[in-house]
């Protein structure tokens, strides 16, 4: 992806957000370690409070599939990967329900994402009696929830197709004219992982929920311990 993509060469979309709730009911959502403190000052909490009431670590796998050369080195040769045999045996059982199959090699993941209710909406969604809902720490959101939809690592993504579900999508803002901006999220992705791969997780995070859940490409097959995460 071309990240000096100017903001004029980009494809436009009608959107205009409706609160409607519905991006914050369906995902997991995570922070940076930066973005973690901003929340957690925002909410006037010390880390480690704010790290058990709300959040969980996050372990995304992907089987890692050789790409040529050039594509290696833009991307695929900077993302952690790990062979199945360093799987711990009841992870790679799941893997294997899940997919009816184990490959040679998976990548590997691993970040800090919110707790979600029971109904899967994010523990940070509130509604009142009406039934209108909006974030608790809007100020304070990820770059995940603010660019949302705009957020696939799709070339030419259709947004209307991955996420029918968004209100917004169908809507024109009289007053902006949406770009895709999604190269704004990959940076971001991409420099995390840049600096985990550097520094290691334990380093970049100094500290971490006890358990959490464990997801293969993009749904959840179980939950994780700490000690199987790492």
């Amino acid at each position: 992806m071309n990240m000096a993509l100017s903001i004029q060469e980009q494809k436009s979309y009608d959107f205009s957000c409706q609160r409607c709730g519905e991006c914050c009911k369906r995902y997991f959502i995570v922070s940076t370690p930066r973005e973690l403190q901003e929340q957690v000052k925002f909410r006037g909490m010390e880390l480690r409070e704010f790290l058990d009431t709300h959040c969980q670590l996050f372990l995304q796998i992907f089987p890692f599939e050789q790409a040529p050369q050039k594509e290696s080195q833009e991307g695929q040769a900077e993302k952690p990967k790990v062979h199945k045999n360093l799987l711990p045996s009841r992870i790679a059982k799941l893997v294997e329900q899940a997919t009816g199959t184990l490959a040679e090699y998976f990548i590997v993941l691993p970040m800090i994402c919110f707790q979600r209710a029971k109904d899967g909406a994010c523990t940070f969604y509130t509604q009142d009696g009406s039934g209108a809902g909006g974030c608790s720490i809007y100020s304070a959101r990820p770059m995940e929830c603010r660019l949302f939809p705009f957020i696939s690592m799709e070339k030419d993504a259709d947004y209307s197709k991955l996420y029918p579900f968004c209100h917004g999508l169908k809507f024109k803002d009289e007053k902006l004219n949406y770009t895709d901006i999604s190269f704004v999220h990959f940076k971001q992705t991409a420099d995390y992982f840049s600096q985990m791969m550097e520094k290691g997780f334990c380093e970049l995070w100094k500290m971490w929920p006890g358990n959490g859940v464990l997801l293969y490409r993009d749904k959840k097959i179980g939950e994780i311990t700490e000690q199987e995460f790492f």
